[in-house]
């Protein structure tokens, strides 16, 4: 490897070398050396919905969850759906509360796999690759006390669409708004980036 000093190669060797693409840093005690910082990447949030039908198998959906600041941010179906089912006047504090951050599905809706005899919500928490899941609880807002994640669920049927003579509708389910409480989704990020041992909620729960 040449030597490099500030003044530039000494010798023809480290001249020619110099020009083929060595690299020289004069430093002086007037200018420290720059440090780079490694950049902390973002967390993310997702939503695993297991439904269980009445024979007991299971069908998984992965809803990718993007942020919103209120639900008037609400686009396309996911809009009318939660307009229609919570008239401004009567929304609950989970969809206007400051307290919740909202998150809204990528997928706006999806077709019901016949009976379900009970469905499971697993919320997710992705940083630097990994998953960790964080918590685990099935339908029904009674059954999370300390309302750590509310999901609005709404289920209609699609425009019927003619097959011949035959009009014909498919049950849907949407979960438009995910509302889960600050105080409970910041510890989680900051036990993730400061405590190497987090592992979610492994510990307490089926995740």
């Amino acid at each position: 490897m040449p030597e490099c000093s500030p003044q530039g190669p000494r010798t023809r060797r480290q001249k020619r070398l110099a020009e083929e693409g060595s690299e020289c840093l004069a430093v002086t005690s007037k200018e420290a050396p720059r440090v780079r910082r490694r950049k902390t990447s973002a967390t993310s949030v997702s939503l695993f919905v297991r439904w269980y039908n009445p024979s007991g198998k299971t069908k998984v959906s992965h809803l990718v969850l993007k942020p919103i600041e209120t639900v008037d941010a609400l686009q396309g179906i996911s809009k009318n759906l939660v307009e229609k089912a919570f008239p401004v006047a009567e929304r609950p504090d989970y969809l206007t509360g400051p307290e919740f951050y909202k998150f809204t599905p990528a997928e706006e809706f999806m077709s019901l796999p016949g009976d379900i005899a009970r469905t499971e919500f697993r919320l997710v928490m992705t940083h630097e690759g990994w998953e960790y899941c964080i918590l685990e609880r099935d339908l029904g807002a009674h059954l999370d006390s300390q309302r750590n994640m509310l999901v609005t669920v709404i289920e209609f049927e699609s425009t019927a669409l003619m097959i011949g003579q035959l009009g014909l509708r498919v049950n849907l389910i949407a979960y438009p708004v995910v509302s889960v409480k600050k105080a409970f989704l910041d510890d989680m990020e900051n036990q993730l980036k400061t405590d190497p041992n987090f592992k979610g909620q492994l510990g307490t729960s089926k995740c």
